[in-house]
């Protein structure tokens, strides 16, 4: 039997503490939780009912969702009862996620999606430096993906990934009228390259879904031993607490992943989630509500509150 040393009983102390606050999440404020999804690779573990009690007991107030296939989005919606919002995930195989933007089917598909009325924006689009193109350039896809945005004046979710901002910079300029979720706020990114690229584009809002110590946080923090932001990390939250967002991106895998295991993110919510709560927590009240609730809603609009008010009739 291996003896916990001191040095590893503190280290635990923090995520305990997140694991704690999870069980109090539904008495909580209210949060909206703009980046899930619910795949196939999902499907055979947490049902549509499962995964609703998640979001319900931590007191979510709506969700946003995109999906593999993409129809499961609809799937999730139907079963909420309208107040999660879909987007259209346009990757026609299984896994397309790293060549999508090579798809000539793609765009024409992602149009029918949005004239159909059902889904509300579009993404989340993987954009990964060593898979993805160039975005110094017009793109036939990828900038095709950000016009129909503009046509259907819709929101769009982008998962740029680099060791810069700079990559995808050219692409945010090149659209500026265009609603822009950045997923994972730049994933490996430090706040200052974040900062650089917000301050550059102004129609770029960041969620920092996945940044928890689970996923990108393990090798990128943005928390201390006690659950807060590190300082950095504090000073970027203050300067764009008006374009910060958050979601639990319930996508996990235990241990190595392969071709044939099966999602159990959905497991994993109330831990994120209460992750967000815990740093939440140590910003000011004001700043605390625009992240749980105010942000999201002006970022998607009339869509979050028609969800909201679904929501609450609901709950009558």
């Amino acid at each position: 039997m291996k003896i916990p040393t001191l040095t590893n009983t503190l280290v635990l102390i923090p995520f305990l503490v997140i694991l704690c606050a999870g069980a109090q999440a539904s008495e909580e404020m209210p949060i909206a939780d703009v980046h899930i999804h619910y795949n196939i690779d999902q499907a055979e573990v947490t049902d549509t009912e499962d995964a609703i009690k998640q979001l319900n007991d931590n007191n979510v107030l709506f969700s946003v969702i995109s999906s593999k296939p993409p129809a499961m989005a609809l799937d999730l919606v139907e079963a909420a009862g309208g107040w999660i919002i879909p987007f259209y995930m346009p990757y026609l195989e299984p896994d397309r996620k790293r060549d999508w933007y090579f798809d000539e089917r793609v765009l024409p598909a992602s149009r029918e999606a949005l004239k159909s009325g059902r889904f509300k924006g579009l993404g989340e689009l993987h954009l990964i430096v060593g898979y993805a193109p160039a975005l110094n350039k017009p793109q036939e896809v990828i900038d095709g993906m950000l016009e129909l945005a503009r046509e259907f004046d819709v929101p769009v979710n982008i998962h740029a990934e680099a060791s810069s901002h700079l990559y995808f910079l050219p692409l945010c300029q090149r659209h500026p009228d265009v609603k822009i979720q950045w997923a994972h706020a730049g994933s490996p990114l430090p706040p200052d390259e974040v900062a650089s690229l917000l301050r550059a584009c102004p129609n770029v809002w960041v969620d920092l879904s996945a940044r928890d110590h689970m996923r990108y946080g393990q090798m990128y923090p943005i928390i201390d031993d006690k659950g807060y932001l590190l300082p950095e990390w504090q000073k970027f939250v203050i300067e764009f607490q008006d374009r910060i967002m958050i979601g639990s991106d319930p996508t996990y895998f235990e241990g190595e992943a392969t071709w044939d295991m099966a999602n159990t993110g959905w497991n994993h919510v109330s831990e994120v989630i209460a992750f967000h709560r815990r740093w939440m927590d140590g910003m000011p009240v004001d700043i605390r509500t625009k992240i749980a609730t105010e942000n999201a809603r002006r970022f998607f609009g009339e869509t979050a509150e028609e969800a909201i008010r679904v929501r609450k009739a609901g709950q009558k």
